[in-house]
């Protein structure tokens, strides 16, 4: 970390006299100043090292259960004689396990020799794509980040070059993070046992959140570090780090979006298997059904308002409710969804230049055809532009879909 303090110092331009007057600043401060800047560098390379560290610790303790059945034995009779006896004091457990342990809790883990957990199938979705992430940050940010310390251009470079890798990972595995939260507390006594047996540390849901929190601390080390470099008069410095900043700004404001998708109620799919989101957007739609079966606009043909989700796979509709507790973010509730290799879209809609339509298709003994039984979906959009929009994106990842489909068909034959 020193040298990069020490390549800022020498790279600093001359100044007049002036207008080192100026800025000049009291030598005890100044030296305060670069120290925080080398201490700021030393923390997030320490954290980097300790998220992988704390990464690779629930790997070990949890992707184990999604590989075998989930029982967990109850608590022996002569330590629960022993919890019993000093009355659930905190001393009664190993110094390495959690303290957050009630009463009630104790008396449940009591009952019955063995206690059944989630299915291993439920254990994969908790988990989301934490090992991905883990093996991401192992391989590729912790090697470049111990390089990018000592240079401020590689720091610019490592979060520009990652952008788009860390808002793919990071918005799969906070799209899932609803789901895991559910299957969390509908299972917290039987992971809170197995947290207690194995003498871990934190619960589950302490260490999951971890990924959740990792973007928001490179935001806080980054402009930190851009607004010493700007007191210290290392501009060009903090200019390196605020673009690094806005990378990161970009990922997080992606993963809060998935965050609030993946909150969306009565959705049947999983959607952190939808592959990356590429678009989302208000529209008006009529003609096709909702997901009790009923048309869009019931006893009449007048389009109703809908919220558009494109992702690689999949395209949902939704309706929107208003959120009391988050005003700027409404609820979405499922209503509909079309997979990508089952529809033809049609941009032309007699003198509507604004809206298209979705035919579903089948699958038949000669190709694929409309679905008979399957009412057509129009959507209008805001505008013609708008529309063209929405049509190409959909078209593309259909002819994408399409082309994978037959690269996999012909490597099958040749097999």
């Amino acid at each position: 970390m020193a040298e990069i303090v020490d390549q800022l110092s020498a790279g600093l331009k001359i100044e007049s006299d002036e207008e080192m007057e100026e800025k000049e600043e009291d030598s005890f401060a100044r030296e305060m100043q670069v120290t925080k800047l080398s201490q700021l560098l030393s923390e997030l390379l320490e954290t980097e090292r300790k998220y992988v560290q704390d990464l690779e610790q629930v790997c070990e303790d949890y992707l184990t259960l999604s590989k075998e059945h989930c029982t967990c034995n109850s608590l022996d009779r002569k330590t629960l004689k022993k919890v019993r006896r000093r009355g659930l004091h905190v001393q009664s457990l190993p110094d390495s396990a959690d303290k957050n342990f009630s009463a009630e809790m104790f008396e449940s883990m009591a009952s019955g020799l063995d206690m059944v957990g989630p299915s291993r199938i439920e254990i994969r979705q908790m988990l989301g794509n934490i090992e991905d992430i883990k093996d991401y940050h192992k391989r590729v940010m912790l090697p470049r980040m111990e390089e990018a310390v000592k240079d401020v251009t590689l720091m610019r470079a490592l979060f520009q070059s990652e952008h788009s890798r860390l808002s793919r990972k990071y918005g799969r595995y906070c799209i899932n993070n609803t789901k895991s939260s559910i299957i969390i507390d509908e299972n917290i006594k039987y992971f809170s046992l197995y947290q207690f047996n194995k003498g871990l540390m934190l619960r589950i849901d302490g260490m999951l959140i971890k990924p959740i929190q990792r973007l928001t601390r490179y935001h806080m080390f980054l402009s930190s570090l851009s607004k010493t470099c700007k007191e210290l008069g290392y501009t060009e410095a903090s200019h390196e780090y605020s673009a690094a900043l806005e990378s990161i700004l970009s990922a997080a404001n992606h993963t809060n979006t998935m965050m609030w998708i993946g909150k969306m109620e009565n959705c049947p799919l999983d959607l952190s298997g939808q592959g990356q989101l590429l678009k989302q957007g208000n529209a008006l739609v009529s003609g096709g059904k909702g997901r009790n079966g009923k048309r869009w606009s019931i006893g009449s043909q007048l389009p109703s308002s809908c919220f558009l989700i494109l992702f690689q796979q999949s395209l949902v509709l939704c309706r929107t409710t208003e959120n009391m507790a988050e005003p700027d973010s409404p609820s979405l509730v499922y209503s509909k969804h079309f997979c990508l290799n089952q529809v033809r879209v049609r941009d032309v809609v007699a003198e509507d230049l604004n809206t298209f339509e979705i035919h579903k298709l089948e699958r038949t003994a000669v190709g694929m055809k409309k679905a008979e039984d399957e009412p057509v979906t129009r959507i209008e959009c805001g505008s013609e532009e708008e529309k063209i929009e929405w049509v190409s994106a959909i078209n593309d990842e259909v002819k994408d879909l399409k082309f994978f489909a037959k690269r996999l068909s012909r490597e099958f034959s040749f097999s």
